[in-house]
């Protein structure tokens, strides 16, 4: 009611404004009475319009409700009827246009083919008295599905060519599309195959700008199966492949079921059987999901036709589902096609009897529904069953009969058959010209299937190269009158690229001299680091030579002390009451000093294990170095006793360092143990330190054998240097001054060795004399 109001008032105004300044200008009696009276009729104006305006807005959202009901719905003509009222009352075109376009639909459905029709052309008038050309487009496109249900092919091409006309004036690319498809597939189904071609290569190209991958799957199939037809067998694979990529893409699975038994077909044909049977195999899961009764049927026929060739019992049963399959979805040229294959079974069989049944029925089906490429083949097959019955006038009729109607449509391997067939027949009945023709038809037409696919593709190569020479063409004329344009750009382009270039390079120099001071920077700390890591692998080898010298110490040197402590004990245990105390002495001091050697060994390896891994404890505080010198001296003597070796202690108690004690020991009484080992019967060991800055200097002097130069340059390396015995035949492992130099660096101090031969070795260490940081 407001909505109303407005547009009253906005109408008045107008009006008011338009006969005031009359009024103003001719202020005589007549203006003033008109100008009375307007004022008083005034708010009548325009309510009729706003009305009828109302009432087209509700018919078209009434029709855009009901324009994508299906023609199958129940309500369909209920609803058709209501819009066409509803336009009718107001005289909005469109609406009555579309109306009377779905009635149309509706008693073509239901097969009232006259009323169809009316209806159809009543909506032809009205869409172009309103020129609407969408609905005109449509209403042909109607016409023309319905001439093609009543297999009236002229007049339906001619219903789509008008539709496709109408389509282009209106730029309604997907019906355009649509139409142009659906010309072609008619001429297909007449097997005027170059229309055919020419109709789909339109329909693609503009079905390839849409989005609608359906819509260029369905026109690559129909391209593949003219070409097919034609023999061109890989163009056929080409398009069907293309047709199967884009219905797997949208999960269309009655396309795909299609494209893979037609890609089937192309493998039969070039005597790949195997193969083919794999593909219709394939096709038939997916076939049976979409539960469409044409698709099904088309699986089946190819399945059956496949195993034919393998004389195969499952052939007649699939062929007999495909059949059903046809006949249940009313599908004419599948039935006629199922009928073919059940044929063929029965005559390989030499049941003629029964396939001439089943090619009458396929020709009787053919001719109903005006089916020219069925016909001829069942005109075919029906003059061999004849031929080999010896009813040579019925065969030859049949024959002659399937090469009048192969000639119309071009099908040239039907040709080929019926041709070589109907020489045969000539011959025999004494035809002689009739035999030779036929025999030089049979052979001109063999000769155009081999060269038609050599033709095709030089046709292809002309026509392309005529259509690069023609885009060269354009490309050079825009070219030249672009050239203007382009020259008079070009300076102020390079002008100010030509700064922006100069303002980019000095800004690169400038930062390509942060950036080499940065990667000499990098340089130089990558050099460190691979020093490092060379230092770091030099250790790691280091310790892993270690780690196997540790190995063959515990494989070797262990296993003895072991064997001599075993032997002793069994000797003693066994003949203990046979040896003299002496012996029994003798054998006890054995294994007393086995036991001690043994155990100053596995207390080398713990330690050197415990410092090679970091789990020793270290705790440095002061250490009198004269009283541990004392206590190892203790620790010592007998050894050096058994020698007659004299041990000297010359630390006096100023001698102090800052040291984890323990250690200290262990490295006083490897160096003295080493010492004793090989130091002469009779000789001197001296223990002395003298202090140095902040260091302390501790040395043990023997005056035994002394060293050569490569065992002075390694002794302290238990990777190079393997023990030698002693000057009393004492054995050694190497262990000891490893371990030593281990925890003098512990410690931050050095040890080093100064020896001659025959005149002795003087080991040497230092160790801090304060407290520092370690």
């Amino acid at each position: 009611m407001v909505k109303l109001l407005n547009i009253i008032m906005q109408r008045c105004t107008d009006y008011f404004l338009i006969y005031y300044k009359s009024v103003i200008r001719n202020s005589n009696e007549f203006y003033v009475i008109h100008f009375t009276l307007f004022l008083l009729i005034i708010p009548f104006i325009g309510c009729e319009k706003v009305k009828t305006l109302d009432q087209k807005k509700n018919a078209e959202t009434f029709l855009s409700k009901i324009e994508k009901t299906p023609v199958t719905a129940t309500a369909y003509f209920q609803l058709s009827d209501s819009l066409y009222k509803i336009s009718k009352q107001i005289n909005y075109k469109r609406g009555i246009a579309k109306a009377l376009t779905m009635k149309g639909r509706y008693f073509s459905l239901k097969e009232e083919y006259d009323k169809a029709f009316d209806e159809f052309y009543k909506a032809v008038n009205v869409s172009k008295q309103a020129n609407e050309l969408n609905e005109l487009g449509d209403t042909y496109y109607s016409i023309g599905s319905t001439y093609s249900k009543l297999k009236k092919r002229d007049e339906a091409l001619a219903a789509l060519k008008q539709a496709v006309e109408v389509r282009t004036k209106s730029n309604d690319s997907v019906g355009l599309g649509t139409a142009l498809n659906f010309i072609g597939y008619i001429y297909w189904q007449i097997s005027d195959y170059d229309n055919a071609v020419f109709y789909f290569e339109k329909a693609l190209k503009i079905r390839n700008k849409l989005p609608s991958k359906e819509f260029r799957a369905t026109t690559y199939n129909n391209l593949g199966t003219v070409f097919f037809n034609w023999t061109l067998y890989d163009k056929a694979l080409d398009a069907y492949l293309h047709s199967l990529e884009l219905n797997r893409e949208i999960g269309n699975n009655g396309g795909i079921a299609v494209c893979l038994c037609n890609i089937g077909l192309v493998y039969k044909e070039t005597t790949q059987n195997e193969k083919a049977i794999e593909y219709y195999r394939e096709s038939l899961p997916y076939a049976l999901s979409s539960k469409q009764s044409q698709n099904i049927g088309y699986v089946y026929s190819c399945l059956g036709a496949a195993f034919s060739l393998l004389n195969n019992d499952s052939s007649i049963i699939y062929l007999e589902k495909s059949l059903e399959s046809y006949k249940a979805g009313n599908f004419a040229d599948g039935q006629a096609l199922a009928l073919q294959g059940i044929g063929n079974y029965y005559f390989d069989l030499k049941d003629l009897t029964t396939s001439k049944t089943y090619f009458f029925q396929m020709l009787d089906l053919s001719l109903k529904q005006n089916i020219p490429m069925r016909i001829a083949q069942a005109y075919k097959f029906l003059g061999k069953i004849f031929l080999l019955e010896n009813n040579l006038p019925a065969a030859k009729k049949y024959f002659e009969k399937s090469v009048e109607i192969a000639e119309k449509s071009t099908l040239k391997l039907i040709l080929i058959d019926s041709y070589e067939s109907l020489s045969e027949i000539y011959e025999r009945t004494g035809e002689l010209d009739k035999a030779f023709s036929a025999l030089k038809q049979h052979n001109n037409y063999s000769r155009q299937i081999e060269n038609d696919g050599m033709q095709k593709r030089l046709l292809d190569l002309k026509n392309k190269s005529e259509y690069e020479k023609y885009q060269r063409s354009l490309q050079a004329q825009k070219y030249q009158n672009e050239m203007q344009i382009i020259y008079l750009r070009v300076t102020v382009i390079a002008i100010f690229i030509l700064i922006i270039v100069a303002l980019i390079l000095y800004r690169l120099h400038s930062k390509s001299k942060k950036v080499n001071l940065l990667l000499q920077e990098k340089n130089f700390l990558i050099e460190g680091q691979s020093k490092e890591i060379n230092l770091k692998n030099v250790e790691l080898l280091e310790l892993n030579e270690a780690k196997e010298k540790l190995f063959s110490i515990i494989a070797h040197d262990l296993r003895s002390p072991f064997n001599t402590l075993i032997n002793f004990g069994t000797i003693l245990k066994e003949d203990y009451y046979d040896l003299s105390d002496e012996e029994r002495l003798g054998f006890i001091n054995g294994l007393e000093e086995t036991a001690i050697k043994t155990h100053e060994l596995v207390e080398n390896l713990l330690n050197l294990s415990a410092a090679h891994s970091g789990r020793i404890s270290f705790n440095p505080d002061k250490v009198n170095i004269a009283q541990v010198t004392d206590k190892i001296i203790n620790f010592v003597i007998s050894q050096a006793n058994k020698k007659e070796i004299k041990l000297l202690n010359t630390n006096d108690n100023s001698a102090v360092a800052f040291a984890d004690q323990a250690m200290v020991e262990i490295i006083l009484r490897n160096l003295l143990n080493n010492a004793i080992k090989y130091c002469n019967t009779g000789g001197q060991i001296e223990v002395s330190s003298n202090k140095v800055d902040h260091k302390l200097c501790i040395s043990v002097q023997d005056d035994g054998i002394g060293m050569d130069e490569f065992t002075k340059a390694n002794i302290f390396n238990i990777n190079v240097i393997r023990s030698k015995k002693g000057t009393g035949g004492e054995k050694g492992t190497g262990l000891g001054l490893g371990l030593c130099k281990e925890f003098v660096e512990k410690h931050g101090g050095s040890i080093w060795v100064e020896s001659e031969l025959e005149k002795g070795s003087k080991f040497v260490f230092t160790l801090p004399s304060e407290e520092q940081e370690l």
